[in-house]
């Protein structure tokens, strides 16, 4: 019973990441359209530096010698929800240039963890089901995330990256909080 509590909460932070991904990319257009459209390449930039953000993020899974603990991941998202609250407080090129670099380094690292973890805490005979309701948690949230954060973006702007700071803060907080007093 507890490798399923354990795996309804991986499966359930790739939903909650999804969920606040999805504000996330309605978000960089707009801000790059109305508050950086003198730059004409600053949504190019934006993908560039997250891209750049992911690779390094790879890399660094890649060479990291210790065994990932599925608590570093979630206190990585949670960092995350900060480093959003701080760049729209002090929003500039530089602060969204920020956002981007991080977002690309903690998605890979959340992917790349993430599938590890489901696959450790799944029999072999189940793996494919597993992964299965695993997207299914995943690709399932996106279309409400889309729909929610669509009405708000041109609303909020740049806060924008506030309400999704302060959910990625607030809801990894509870798992790290959940996840480290059950399990670890």
């Amino acid at each position: 019973m507890l490798e399923h509590k354990k795996l309804l909460l991986y499966m359930s932070s790739m939903g909650i990441f999804n969920f606040v991904c999805a504000g996330f990319l309605l978000t960089t257009p707009y801000i790059s359209s109305h508050y950086f459209s003198k730059i004409t390449s600053s949504y190019s930039l934006f993908l560039i530096c997250a891209a750049v953000g992911g690779l390094v993020g790879g890399l660094w899974l890649t060479v990291q010698k210790q065994k990932i603990s599925s608590n570093r991941i979630f206190a990585e998202q949670i960092c995350y929800g900060i480093i959003l609250i701080l760049g729209s407080l002090k929003f500039s090129i530089y602060s969204w240039i920020i956002i981007a670099l991080v977002y690309g380094l903690i998605q890979s690292r959340f992917f790349g963890s993430m599938i590890t973890f489901i696959q450790e805490e799944t029999d072999i005979s189940f793996l494919g089901r597993i992964f299965g309701l695993t997207f299914l948690f995943f690709d399932g949230i996106q279309p409400v995330g889309s729909f929610i954060f669509g009405f708000f973006v041109s609303t909020w702007g740049s806060w924008t990256y506030s309400v999704l700071g302060s959910l990625t803060l607030s809801l990894f907080g509870l798992i790290y909080f959940f996840n480290r007093k059950t399990f670890e």
